[in-house]
C-alpha cells in the first residue's frame, strides 16, 4: 500500500472506490430475502418439482421447460435492470440462455419416459 498526501491506495485504485466491501455484500445477501423476483422464481421452480413428484416425470419437465421460458419472456419484456432473479448478465445473454434452457429441457422431456408417480 502507498500513502499519497492523506489518501491511501492499493496500487492504481484508491481504497474508497474499491468495491468489494464484506459488509454491504453482507448487508446485500440478507435483503435478497426482500425480494418479489426471488421468491416468485423459487415458487415457480417449487411448483414444477411438485408436479413432477406428483403427476409425473413428464408432465415436471415441461412444467420446468415453461417456468423457463416463463423467465426468459419476462426478463425479455420487463423495464431495466428487470427483475433481480433473473438479471444476471445483459439483457440478450440472460433470454438467450433461459430460451436455450428451455428447449433444452423440454426437447430432453420428450424422450424421457413417462414415470407416472405412485
Amino acid at each position: 500500500m502507498e500513502q499519497q498526501g492523506e489518501q491511501v491506495t492499493t496500487g492504481t485504485i484508491p481504497i474508497e472506490q474499491q468495491v468489494l466491501d464484506p459488509r454491504a455484500i453482507a448487508r446485500a445477501s440478507l435483503a435478497a430475502g426482500e425480494n418479489a423476483s426471488l421468491w416468485w422464481t423459487s415458487a415457480a421452480v417449487v411448483v414444477a418439482t411438485v408436479i413432477a413428484l406428483t403427476v409425473g416425470t413428464r408432465a415436471g419437465g415441461y412444467a420446468f421447460a415453461v417456468v423457463a421460458a416463463g423467465c426468459a419472456l419476462l426478463r425479455a419484456v420487463l423495464p431495466s435492470p428487470g427483475p433481480v432473479a433473473l438479471t444476471v448478465r445483459r439483457r440478450s445473454v440472460d433470454v438467450t440462455l433461459l430460451v436455450m434452457l428451455a428447449v433444452g429441457i423440454g426437447a430432453l422431456t420428450v424422450i424421457l419416459p413417462d414415470g407416472r408417480a405412485v
